[in-house]
């Protein structure tokens, strides 16, 4: 499908000795504009990647894409160099889509350039390019980006970033197919993909996006189970970690770790004490324990004890006991209150969000009133009135500015108090372990008052030691048993994760990910050695260029065909590539194609006049299939219209500066000069 046709472009500065405009009105087809060079043809044809909010596509030079002529100074004609200073200037776009349907975009370039207006049918509607937090243009309702896909008819789809972060596929990541700017759209195909958003595969993405090959879930699917897979691993390395780190500082030495295999075993990881060339696992050393325990309490039964330290003692120990439970307690109705409290910060981040982009169209200079209520409240949408007993006056709701100050002050009241709950979890959580080393403390004071009476003979004060450090040694043991059984719950579930994980990855590779990706290649494949034919390309370099399965870009017997190929050769590498995507797009309607290409300067490297006027002969049979070929070139006449003699094409010749002074609106004198 061919989603735009760019019908007309004005261009215009406002300064102080008047406005210099141009205006060209573009026809489907091949247009040739032509200037000489430092007339503003690249900037003529930059305007458009501008207008649309795509000067990412422009290269570095994005942050400005125009000359000064268009920020600071504008000169007369090349003969009269009287300066003008631009005050202010835009872009206008008449664009048409698949549906018929036509709209003028309108942006500034000085001014306020993050705002574009849109009209359809006469009414207009602001929109805002760029992000702000969580608002961005491609995502929000308000954003151009947003718009412009939908206008165009395209459902972007979902990659995967190297972050393993699920995004869409940017506009300005699909449009350097179809756009070449001068400087370093020659160098490379798609040489202008910007590389910020982070994205995997990027530049084949884009090109089976506009294929329409429908492998964006399949490798979407592929980039996350891959992601969650060197998570798993990464999970287990850090289990392992952990569990040895645990057996050094026990003491105790660390059984059955193994790799990461799907061996379909349960993975289990055991602890064992080792001594006198004996080991004895841990589950039968708490056995030991235990039943040594138990003899050496019936040993010691018949002890007598100093009743009042030791009932005291106790005393201690149960009041620290029940003191853990309260603070146990008291961190549950916390961690509930903190629940709580999160849910009501998510709502009111919510409505923040929908306001603030309703302030950021407001700053770029969007008239908003009709986004807002009259006679509704904006947090509650209940009506409003003047007063609570008389509702028959109303009275007008809060500004804009006032709405978002409330929601922030809402905001910073729960996230206080969220701080608040979160430092008070802290708190308890330290006096919990506080509380529970204390009460290990006076538990093994109590255990040494036990053991240490008056009036029993050695052997009963030995077996009550003994039963002392046995108790204690059973208590650590039931501890690490339960350090264990955590552990090995931790790995099943890592292990179970990532073996169904790499089980589904296995499958999902080996499965085909889409049954139109191979005619689509072999498609656009003939296409561009048809084209590398009409532009003299040798048959016998034809044979060996092809399209690689893996990154859907040209190649020369398996090698890149930019370390293949001369620079001239390369360039009609490009045209031949980049015409056979619209030649595509024009016969299936299935695929997604901008719907117009740019060449910026193409008969780049010295180009033979052959091969050029072939390329002009190719572009204009865009014509037919309903697409838009736009060159810029610097040409010489008379071997421009040579090229373009018998064929269907609109050339535009300046002989000046393409933004040339309106005369009817000069108004003030220029720049005065110093001699």
């Amino acid at each position: 499908m061919l989603g735009l046709t760019i019908k007309n472009i004005y261009l215009s500065a406002s300064t102080n000795g008047g406005v210099f405009s141009t205006n060209l009105s573009l026809n489907k087809g091949l247009n040739i504009i032509r200037a000489e060079n430092s007339s503003g043809k690249s900037t003529c044809v930059n305007s458009i990647a501008y207008g649309l909010g795509l000067e990412a596509i422009l290269g570095p030079s994005r942050k400005k894409p125009f000359p000064s002529s268009l920020y600071e100074t504008i000169y007369k004609s090349k003969k009269d160099g009287t300066p003008y200073f631009v005050h202010s200037s835009l872009v206008q776009l008449v664009i048409e889509n698949s549906s018929r349907t036509t709209a003028v975009v309108t942006r500034d370039i000085k001014g306020d350039a993050d705002k574009v207006n849109v009209s359809i049918n006469g009414e207009g509607k602001d929109y805002f390019l760029g992000s702000s937090g969580s608002v961005g243009s491609a995502k929000s309702e308000r954003g151009f980006h947003s718009w412009l896909a939908e206008f165009i008819g395209w459902s972007l789809p979902e990659v995967v970033t190297f972050e393993g972060k699920v995004t869409i596929l940017y506009l300005e990541c699909i449009f350097p197919l179809f756009f070449i700017e001068q400087k370093r759209g020659w160098s490379e195909i798609q040489a202008n993909t910007p590389t910020y958003y982070g994205i995997k595969n990027l530049k084949k993405s884009a090109v089976e996006f506009c294929l329409s090959i429908d492998t964006f879930e399949h490798d979407k699917k592929v980039a996350l189970l891959s992601n969650k897979i060197e998570k798993a691993e990464e999970d287990w390395a850090s289990i392992v970690e952990r569990a040895e780190s645990i057996a050094r500082f026990n003491l105790v030495e660390l059984d059955n770790i193994s790799e990461l295999k799907k061996d379909g075993v349960k993975k289990s990881l055991d602890f064992f004490y080792a001594e006198n060339e004996t080991s004895l696992s841990l589950d039968d050393q708490i056995n030991a324990l235990t039943k040594l325990v138990k003899d050496l309490e019936k040993k010691t039964d018949g002890s007598k004890i100093d009743n009042e330290k030791i009932n005291s003692q106790v005393s201690i120990v149960r009041a620290l006991r029940n003191q853990y439970e309260n603070v146990c307690n008291d961190l549950q109705l916390t961690l509930s209150s903190a629940s709580d409290i999160d849910k009501k910060l998510s709502v009111l981040k919510k409505d923040l969000d929908q306001y603030q982009q309703l302030l950021r169209l407001q700053k770029v200079g969007s008239d908003i009133s009709l986004d807002l209520s009259t006679d509704k409240c904006p947090i509650c949408e209940s009506d409003l009135y003047d007063t609570l007993g008389n509702k028959t006056s109303k009275r007008e709701p809060m500004s804009l500015k006032a709405n978002i100050d409330f929601l922030k002050n809402q905001v910073d009241f729960f996230s206080s108090i969220e701080i608040r709950s979160a430092k008070e979890i802290g708190e308890l959580q330290d006096s919990i372990r506080l509380l529970n080393s204390r009460l290990e403390l006076e538990s093994n004071k109590l255990d040494e008052l036990r053991s240490d009476f008056e009036d029993v003979n050695g052997a009963l004060k030995q077996s009550i030691r003994e039963k002392v450090r046995s108790e204690i040694k059973l208590k650590d043991a039931i501890r690490l048993q339960k350090i264990r059984d955590e552990l090995n719950e931790m790995a099943n579930y890592v292990y179970l994760s990532w073996a169904t994980d790499s089980e589904s990855l296995k499958i999902l590779k080996n499965s085909s990910a889409t049954s139109n990706k191979a005619v689509a290649v072999r498609k656009l494949e003939s296409l561009i050695r048809a084209n590398l034919v009409s532009f003299g390309f040798k048959e016998s370099a034809i044979s060996s260029i092809s399209l690689s399965r893996q990154t859907l870009r040209p190649e020369q017997e398996g090698y890149d065909i930019v370390a293949e190929s001369s620079a001239s050769d390369y360039i009609r590498i490009i045209w031949s590539y980049t015409l056979a995507l619209l030649e595509m797009a024009a016969e299936d309607k299935n695929t997604n194609h901008g719907g117009f290409v740019v060449f910026d300067e193409p008969r780049q490297h010295e180009a033979s006049k052959f091969s050029f006027s072939n390329l002009i002969h190719k572009a204009s049979e865009s014509f037919e299939k309903g697409g838009q070929v736009i060159f810029a070139t610097s040409l010489d006449a008379e071997d421009l219209e040579a090229a373009c003699k018998d064929i269907n094409v609109q050339t535009i010749y300046f002989h000046d500066y393409i933004l040339s002074m309106d005369e009817s609106s000069a108004e003030a004198d220029p720049i005065p000069v110093k001699e």
